[in-house]
């Protein structure tokens, strides 16, 4: 596996990238000035030089052919840059140079820096230059290298600086990031990654923070889960065995079919304990996908009241206060949560049962309202986990397996509201659920 980089090799590739596209960039904007400006740089220079070129013209012509050349090594000394006096036109110059030449005007080569000039009566031209004869340079920084080192200096160092500052708070993000992420991978859903002071990066250490969450949410839900239906498993086998050992024992007939029964009514128990947790696990997963649809709520829960009543307890009053207006549900999974708030309370009430509906800042309230002996303020959270159950001193009805309101939490949370316990105005316990009237996502 290829091992992982480091800050310094991130930031040296970096800088020298940068810094050889600047110079790429510098020199080609210099290249592009010289071009520009060379045209005008000929017309100047010559302008300049046209006194000095007339001055040497006159006094070369004031002397005697056979004379000129000591003439003009006389002019020689007076000058940095030297004077030829060449016997025609060269022949390396262009055409235009040329005819420049022939009609009497002087020419300057801008590449080497010569300049010619026809001498008056005569197929001579003179030749002045290389016109810029520099001086060696006096120290090391008027040196090419010393030119470049001034350069690095001035644009390289502030860049290279600017590079690692801006680079070291990205680095760090990501280095604490790929440390969460190894630890999330070994098996520590606890980790979390600090606040990043990156803000390329910070949004990602949230997700990565939210995801970790909900995952360490869900396997602790499913290992609850699990070590619950285990804990749950316990009882009806053991009545199992316990009633296959006196079956063997029995003796008559009645005897033998009572425990035959009893069995049976283990083998019922366990498997609706274990298609119970099935739909639970499946609808934790998120694998149950929401059918929503658009409901008149009068009908719709006078029509649930009606499908309760034949399970309400003789002795119970059902009734039901629905505010008119319509919501937006899953009609199966809202069925389920709504029952099981009404099989819940039919276990505590006393007397009466009562479910109110109603409609306020676009969220729909449920609750469920029975005058029995209440749920204390310590166990009003706890109950919406899986297979949990109140005191059975409190319980008189020992069906169930405890995961009637964690179905009812679940519905609840997919729908995108929430289930909560509270004190009825009967005096007994108050189960309500709050949703969205008309979700979004619709």
């Amino acid at each position: 596996m290829k091992p992982p980089a480091t800050l310094a090799a991130l930031f040296a590739r970096y800088f020298v990238q940068t810094m050889v596209v600047q110079f790429v960039l510098l020199l080609g904007f210099v290249t592009l000035l010289i071009f520009l400006t060379s045209g005008a740089d000929r017309d100047r220079i010559q302008q300049q030089m046209d006194g000095t070129v007339r001055m040497i013209q006159r006094q070369l012509l004031s002397q005697q052919p056979a004379r000129r050349p000591a003439e003009l090594a006389t002019i020689n000394e007076l000058f940095t840059y030297p004077i030829k006096l060449l016997p025609a036109i060269p022949a390396g110059l262009d055409d235009e140079a040329r005819a420049r030449l022939a009609s009497g005007q002087s020419w300057l080569d801008y590449g080497s820096e010569l300049l010619y000039a026809p001498l008056p009566g005569t197929r001579q031209i003179l030749q002045l230059g290389p016109l810029n004869q520099e001086a060696e340079p006096h120290n090391f920084l008027q040196t090419e290298w010393g030119l470049f080192l001034l350069w690095f200096g001035f644009f390289g160092v502030p860049m290279g600086l600017l590079i690692y500052l801006n680079l070291r708070p990205h680095w760090q993000s990501l280095i604490t990031l790929r440390t969460t992420a190894n630890q999330l991978a070994e098996g520590d859903l606890s980790a979390r990654a600090a606040a990043l002071n990156s803000p390329l990066f910070a949004p990602l250490g949230s997700v990565i923070n939210d995801m970790a969450t909900a995952l360490e949410r869900q396997v602790e839900t499913r290992q609850a889960l699990a070590h619950a239906v285990a804990h749950e498993l316990r009882t009806p086998v053991a009545r199992l065995r316990f009633g296959l050992s006196m079956l063997d024992e029995a003796e008559d007939d009645d005897e033998r079919q009572q425990y035959r029964e009893g069995m049976e009514r283990d083998l019922t128990e366990l498997d609706e304990l274990l298609n119970i947790s099935l739909s639970y696990a499946k609808l934790d997963r998120g694998e149950v996908a929401l059918q929503y649809e658009t409901i008149d709520l009068n009908v719709w829960f006078d029509d649930l009241i009606d499908l309760m009543q034949p399970l309400c307890p003789g002795p119970l009053q059902l009734g039901l206060s629905c505010q008119p207006g319509s919501a937006t549900f899953d009609r199966k999974l809202m069925y389920v949560a709504t029952r099981n708030l009404l099989l819940n309370a039919f276990k505590y009430a006393a007397s009466q049962v009562h479910m109110t509906v109603s409609l306020a800042d676009g969220q729909l309230h449920i609750a469920v309202e029975d005058d029995g002996p209440g749920i204390p303020a310590a166990e009003r959270e706890r109950i919406f986990e899986p297979f949990q159950r109140l005191d059975r001193s409190r319980d008189r009805a020992t069906g169930g397996h405890g995961l009637g309101l964690s179905f009812v939490r679940l519905i609840a949370l997919h729908h995108g509201g929430h289930a909560h316990a509270g004190v009825a105005r009967l005096g007994g316990a108050r189960m309500a659920i709050t949703l969205p009237q008309h979700p979004a996502a619709n």
